[in-house]
């Protein structure tokens, strides 16, 4: 036989029993300072912001020498439309986990980037050096874009013959 469970008695307000978003997607405009965090040693152990814009502009080289070697009718540059659309969202992903990566402190002096290829860049594993950081950074797509460059270099020369 089943025994009915005791009554309980909640002091709880009605208006905590409404459900509240717990994520904010979208911020204020001039609220940013909610999602930068500010990390002491970043400015001098972490990755130089030229080794990004030099991260970005390969990219954007490569899509360059796309839309010069295969955009050559009008179903080619829509399939190249496609891509470029892809790789803005992919630039936008990669500029915008940039935005909110880890700010140095305010004051915090910057090193050059000279300064940064010989100095110290912590990874999750290891401290490397900034040039090992932008070799591991720009090998990937600098092979890329040549590759890209010499397949369009010979996709124009077998079609001239």
């Amino acid at each position: 036989m089943a025994i009915p469970a005791p009554q309980v008695e909640h002091n709880v307000p009605a208006v905590d029993l409404i459900p509240h978003p717990m994520l904010t997607l979208v911020h204020d405009a001039d609220n940013y300072d909610a999602i930068e965090r500010t990390a002491p040693g970043v400015a001098s152990r972490g990755v130089h912001p030229g080794a990004q814009i030099a991260l970005v502009s390969l990219y954007a080289a490569m899509l360059v020498s796309f839309w010069a070697f295969f955009a050559r009718d009008t179903e080619a540059a829509l399939v190249m439309a496609m891509v470029t659309v892809v790789m803005i969202v992919y630039f936008g992903l990669i500029v915008g986990g940039i935005l909110v990566a880890d700010a140095p402190v305010p004051g915090e002096p910057r090193r050059s980037f000279t300064a940064f290829l010989d100095g110290p860049v912590e990874t999750l594993n290891e401290v490397i050096t900034g040039r090992q950081a932008v070799i591991q950074m720009l090998f990937l797509p600098a092979c890329m874009l040549m590759l890209a460059t010499i397949i369009g270099i010979i996709a124009r020369v077998s079609q001239a013959s």
